[in-house]
């Protein structure tokens, strides 16, 4: 970004940039009489469907007026819109430990405290971004805490050095700007004693206003990096006591919950799932927290007519076929040999794995499969690059992706 400006890269060709006369490289200097630094800056500000941009070009600045309907995006991108890739070293980042051959997007380490406002990535909040976050007015941003330990936590994100998180916590306060908290549990780093004491931490901290607890994930590629360990039965039980009794002082003086376990650590330990009503904040749901009572809870009353094969992975496996008991759908878990059997999300399932999972299971030629959404990305690919209609001719069988379990016939 220039001081003066922001250098618009490419210029879409059928846009309103375009019948502006607007090229690349033109400098963009205001929107609406604001100065834009980057794409965050042009987004914030341009929410009418006409805009006013000072541009400068060579010598030469004008006022360039466009126009656009709802839906129909200006055609500008700028220089500065790449995302800003992480410089921690985590000792559990999960890009570290993926097999090879993956789409480029899922090997991409983002720490950018602009998507986290906009989009609600996580960031690690460090001082840079925290002063970003105040200058650039941002209401809310999603934090990866870990621990509030800061000699614990420059360990965990591996740096040489302990980091502070608090007070860029209480700085963001001071401006009233929102955290939405991540805690990635690590057994024998910072759960037990450590997790009690960085909740108690951020009890404290009013615009703390809700914690997602995650198990570290772990995947079979995961060779020459710092030893860890899954969560047992006993440790999984012991961080659910932690958060139910962190719970039920929020319910008293918050209203709800706060604190919410990601919904892997009640399939690790058995214990029953909340109902969905005990979820009043929805923000979690893409964290795979609450997932499972919203499912059950969309399916409640629900009939079911039809037939077919539904696969999906094995922590949604059991709770989709107490669902589907007494109806003609067969429920099968696919194992993920591409990740590792560790790996129990449906959303982490290669096609590979999908496909031979079919093959093994199917028999009728009339039985249709059912395969969730969150298995395809937004091109509708599985992480390893297979279609919906990949799947369907190499198996010889019609294929379908739903949303949810509900919309099945």
């Amino acid at each position: 970004m220039s001081a003066s400006g922001t250098r618009i890269v490419n210029v879409k060709a059928i846009s309103p940039a375009a019948r502006a006369g607007l090229r690349s490289g033109d400098i963009l200097i205001s929107c609406n009489g604001v100065k834009v630094r980057d794409w965050v800056d042009l987004l914030t500000v341009s929410t009418d469907s006409e805009i006013l941009l000072s541009i400068k070009r060579g010598p030469l600045r004008r006022q360039v007026k466009l126009k656009t309907r709802p839906g129909v995006q200006w055609g500008i991108e700028l220089d500065g819109s790449t995302i800003r890739e992480c410089s921690n070293n985590c000792v559990f980042c999960f890009v570290d430990q993926q097999p090879p051959g993956l789409r480029a997007s899922l090997t991409v380490k983002d720490d950018d405290v602009r998507f986290s406002f906009l989009e609600g990535t996580y960031i690690s909040l460090t001082s840079s971004q925290t002063r970003e976050a105040i200058s650039r007015g941002f209401s809310s941003l999603h934090v990866s805490v870990q621990t509030t330990d800061p000699v614990l936590r420059g360990k965990l994100l591996g740096l040489p050095v302990p980091l502070k998180i608090l007070p860029n916590i209480d700085r963001l306060a001071e401006a009233n700007i929102d955290i939405q908290a991540q805690i990635v549990e690590v057994p024998g780093w910072n759960d037990g004693i450590e997790l009690e004491k960085t909740l108690a931490d951020l009890y404290q901290r009013s615009n703390v206003s809700i914690i997602g607890i995650v198990p570290v994930g772990l995947t079979r590629w995961r060779s020459n990096l710092t030893p860890l360990y899954k969560h047992t039965k006993e440790q999984a039980c012991t961080t659910l006591q932690i958060i139910q009794k962190w719970q039920s002082r929020a319910l008293l003086e918050k209203g709800y919950g706060w604190v919410y376990p990601a919904d892997e650590y009640y399939s690790i330990t058995g214990v029953d799932l909340p109902d969905v009503d005990f979820y009043k904040e929805k923000s979690l749901l893409a964290n795979g927290i609450g997932l499972l009572s919203n499912m059950i809870s969309e399916c409640t009353d629900r009939k079911f007519n039809g037939n077919g094969m539904v696969f999906t992975g094995t922590m949604a496996a059991p709770y989709i076929k107490k669902i589907l008991q007494n109806t003609k759908y067969d429920v099968v878990p696919v194992v993920n040999t591409l990740m590792g059997p560790d790996v129990t999300v449906t959303g982490l399932l290669s096609g590979a794995d999908i496909i031979e999972s079919i093959k093994k299971h199917t028999i009728s030629q009339t039985k249709m499969v059912f395969l969730s959404s969150v298995m395809f990305n937004h091109n509708d690919v599985t992480l390893d690059e297979f279609s919906i209609e990949d799947i369907s001719n190499i198996t010889k069988k019609q294929v379908v992706s739903l949303s949810s379990i509900r919309d099945l016939p």
